[in-house]
């Protein structure tokens, strides 16, 4: 048999990427995998939030972590950015983390989807439907495109990727924050449009930001 001590170390030395974080998405385990994927190192991350967590992902982690808490394992295709901005497509198999006899967060084996895609018998949740059982009300969907253009200027793809809505969401939604005023489309071609906050879309979400502190 092998030590238990024995066992987590080949898991943190090994190159298939796997890490836990607990129920406040602060990452409590990453090996070497991970740093191999997603280009942060231990100590960067270790006590600290889920690096690649957006405000969209967040209600992915949140759905996660209510499945893990009910005792579920769930398999999972999602897109997830690298510390140097490389967007990757993978899937998540997120089981509960025990802590003794308790469950205390989530453990998470990860796999680039071209790997097992055509691996028909694994169940796999796509992030999209995960973050359509939120429910999520136009003005949450409005609030998290808002948010993810706080950064910057992006591309319809980089703010589906960076709010967790489907691309064909985010451009309904601009057509309408546009006529608001809170977003100016700054460039457009036939391959790119290009999108930022205006001064009043800025405002508004500092305001709500003070808002969500209060409540």
């Amino acid at each position: 048999m092998y030590e238990e001590n024995t066992l987590v170390h080949n898991i943190l030395k090994s190159n298939n990427p796997v890490f836990a974080f607990d129920f406040d998405s602060k990452i409590v385990f990453w090996n070497n995998g991970s740093e191999l994927l997603f280009n942060y190192e231990k100590d960067e991350v270790i006590g600290k939030e889920i690096p690649f967590m957006t405000s969209g992902s967040k209600y992915e982690f949140d759905f996660v972590i209510s499945r893990i808490k009910e005792g579920k394992c769930i398999n999972f295709k999602t897109q997830k950015r690298s510390k140097n901005n490389e967007i990757l497509d993978l899937v998540f198999f997120a089981s509960p983390l025990y802590n003794d006899s308790e469950v205390s967060g989530v453990l998470v084996n990860v796999h680039d989807f071209a790997s097992i895609k055509n691996l028909a018998y694994i169940p796999l949740e796509n992030t999209y439907c995960l973050l359509k059982d939120q429910k999520r009300t136009f003005i949450q969907i409005r609030k998290l495109i808002l948010a993810s253009l706080v950064g910057g200027k992006k591309t319809i793809n980089q703010i589906s990727l960076d709010a967790g809505v489907n691309w064909r969401t985010v451009e309904k939604h601009l057509t309408f924050l546009i006529g608001k005023k809170y977003v100016a489309e700054i460039f457009s071609s036939e391959y790119v449009r290009i999108f930022e906050l205006t001064s009043f879309g800025t405002n508004f979400i500092k305001k709500v930001e003070v808002e969500e502190l209060v409540e």
